[in-house]
């Protein structure tokens, strides 16, 4: 085969370009995966929150309503850590609840400790008496 019909030659092409393009399809799907991880991280600690203000109104204990609010929290999995849920008010309370969501695939022997984000929601209402 003569240079000029090698070089015309595009069988292999195609290879060649899927494997150009293959670390970019895995960024957006490891991207889209951690987005997920934390919209659904949001919906627990805004549960948590709304359960920890649900628990304070019926028992205006802070201690059960931070109790509820850990449980979901716990629920959610290993990428999402509880923190604090503190409450204030007496008849008009604000509960609210933090925690940490951590990145997925940011691997903790390169950073030391699992590098992670935090978020908080607040819930307000008030007492049942």
């Amino acid at each position: 085969m003569s240079s000029k019909k090698y070089i015309q030659n595009e069988e292999g092409s195609a290879t060649i370009e899927f494997l150009g393009i293959l670390p970019f399809i895995l960024l957006v799907v490891v991207i889209m995966w951690q987005l997920i991880v934390s919209i659904h991280a949001v919906i627990l600690v805004q549960s948590a929150a709304n359960e920890a203000g649900k628990v304070y109104s019926l028992t205006k204990n802070r201690g059960e309503a931070s109790a509820a609010a850990q449980e979901i929290i716990s629920a959610g999995g290993s990428y999402l850590s509880f923190q604090s849920a503190p409450i204030s008010g007496e008849k008009n309370y604000t509960a609210t609840v933090n925690a940490n969501i951590r990145f997925v695939f940011l691997p903790q022997k390169y950073f030391g400790a699992a590098p992670s984000y935090s978020f908080s929601s607040t819930a307000k209402g008030r007492v049942i008496e």
